[in-house]
């Protein structure tokens, strides 16, 4: 049946009778018993490569070579994947990340008790259930991690029961609705700037200033070029000193930038002026058309960036306008939130700065004039005092083995580098079992013993966090690195921003950070908190940055 589900001339044969298989960027692997499984899915995947290779990415045709039944894994797929046909398998997992589009999970009999679904970015989920004699579970039995079934994220899960002549009209009808676009945010803090608490038009840009929005600049070109970013792109500036000279580093490196400045971003207090930051946010953060994507680069001041972000992560207005004294972005960082065209927004990173040469890297601003040049050209910074809690995501996900190492390094390498100028480097690591590789090599750079945690820990985030957020002695200065997952990381990070742990766990889905990302949280010794970064990739290789 001709769909943009199908793609004609493509058959496996099943058990009893002939299952298409169809592709769009990617593949659908069913039988119609409902019996071909694993060995099904390689079948699938090698009837594409052979037939249609210039159609379909490379990766694909292998993303499937499982042995037994009891993971599936479908990675860097852009348009529609259907995996389907489980009759009675107990133990499978579905993994579908970066990537937007649909997916069709096809469930027979027992599957609908004994599938898992783990979906990352943009992904949303048709259940196409049949009725016959077999019966079919309940699909609220299908357990989606990511998502987790909360009320505001129903709208990534659409099913239907019905018979199997209906399912391209179910597909199609959705996919019309469905298909996500987005628009990805990146707000720049702007350099490091000298005459701080003087006249705006004093405030210039220190040398290490220009060379911090240097370096961001060449990196969101490099971006732009590897294809992270949509292409469509656009640059928004506040009209202050330093923000435009921060700003004007972009178009000499990127290029068909759109232009614009504006004084609603200029440097406020959303305390005291609650509706003009509320007014930035609800211009900006607009949901996509469905049928584009888009980049807007906005370059603009701290407490602007923070109240943006914290609207986006659903923080209502009240508590948004305070939420940004919780925060210390570092000078021309990135901090960056997707939009869905299906209305969703996503946190990904929170200050991200490591692709600034750490010769360069500030955080606060200079007062009086920039003296670096006759202090021997260093940038005036100090060590934060009281406890760095350096919450790392294991490294993994796509990569091969080789790639994974590779990532590792740089995750290891990056961590003991901030101990050269941010934070102690006496360091104690923690981690889960899944992430004793990244933890192992952490403790190495810091001659320090890992620590276990329980795998109860997942269970029970609470006890990870009582145990290393709290206060260190009175003039004490220290380091704790836990090496996890990032729903236990994230989960420590929203409690130490005062969420509560309900709180905390219903925020989880607002939030998208990658593998071997860095996230900082220096706890103070009277403490007070003041998150650093979150979700920072910029370390990693090139091709294992997230798009």
């Amino acid at each position: 049946m001709a769909s943009v589900f199908s793609w004609p001339g493509l058959w496996a044969e099943g058990p009893g009778e002939s299952a298409p298989i169809a592709a769009v960027g990617c593949f659908w692997a069913h039988s119609a018993a409902g019996e071909v499984v694993a060995s099904g899915l390689v079948a699938a995947a090698a009837a594409l490569a052979s037939v249609i290779q210039a159609a379909v990415p490379p990766q694909v045709a292998g993303a499937v070579a499982v042995e037994a039944v009891q993971a599936v894994d479908v990675l860097e797929c852009v348009g529609l994947v259907v995996a389907g046909g489980w009759r009675s398998a107990p133990g499978v997992a579905v993994e579908l990340s970066e990537w937007s589009g649909v997916v069709v999970v096809d469930l027979k009999g027992a599957a609908g008790v004994a599938v898992a679904v783990e979906l990352l970015e943009w992904a949303v989920v048709v259940v196409v259930q049949l009725k016959g004699a077999e019966g079919v579970a309940p699909v609220e039995a299908l357990d989606i991690w990511s998502v987790q079934l909360h009320r505001q994220y129903l709208w990534r899960v659409r099913w239907c029961c019905g018979p199997r002549h209906q399912w391209h009209q179910t597909a199609d009808a959705v996919a019309k609705t469905c298909r996500a676009r987005r628009r990805v945010i990146l707000m720049l803090r702007h350099g490091q700037c000298c005459h701080e608490g003087e006249r705006d038009e004093l405030k210039e840009l220190t040398q290490h200033g220009h060379k911090q929005a240097e370096d961001t600049a060449r990196f969101i070109s490099q971006l732009f070029a590897a294809g992270k970013l949509p292409s469509k792109r656009a640059l928004l500036h506040s009209t202050s000193r330093r923000a435009r000279e921060t700003a004007a580093k972009l178009p000499v490196h990127v290029q068909d930038l759109e232009v614009w400045n504006a004084d609603l971003l200029r440097e406020t207090d959303p305390t005291n002026k609650p509706f003009r930051a509320e007014d930035v946010f609800n211009r900006l953060f607009v949901t996509p058309e469905a049928s584009d994507s888009d980049t807007l680069v906005i370059v603009a001041h701290n407490n602007i960036i923070l109240y943006m972000l914290m609207r986006a992560a659903g923080v209502p207005i009240e508590r948004a306008a305070q939420a940004w004294t919780l925060f210390h972005l570092r000078h021309a960082s990135i901090t960056r939130v997707d939009v869905s065209s299906l209305g969703t927004k996503k946190v990904v990173s929170i200050g991200a700065s490591a692709h600034i040469a750490d010769t360069a890297i500030t955080w606060k601003n200079v007062t009086g004039a920039d003296m670096s040049a006759w202090k021997g050209g260093g940038p005036e910074r100090h060590k934060f005092g009281g406890r760095m809690l350096v919450l790392v995501r294991q490294a993994g996900g796509q990569g091969s083995g080789a790639e994974i190492s590779q990532q590792i390094q740089s995750v290891a390498d990056h961590v003991k580098s901030l101990s050269g100028y941010m934070m102690s480097g006496k360091a104690v690591v923690a981690s889960t079992s899944s992430a004793q590789s990244t933890a192992a090599a952490l403790a190495g750079k810091f001659k320090a013993v890992p620590q276990l945690f329980p795998d109860s820990i997942a269970e029970h985030p609470e006890a990870g966090f009582l145990q290393f957020f709290q206060a260190p002695e009175e003039g004490s200065r220290d380091t704790v690195i836990i090496v996890a997952e990032d729903t236990l990381l994230l989960y420590m990070l929203l409690r130490s921003l005062g969420m509560s742990a309900e709180e905390s766990k219903a925020a989880l889905p607002l939030y998208s950070i990658g593998h071997g990302s860095v996230t900082l949280v220096n706890l103070r010794n009277d403490g007070t908190t003041k998150v650093v970064g979150v979700g920072d990739t910029y370390h990693l290789p090139f091709d294992a940055i997230p798009n």
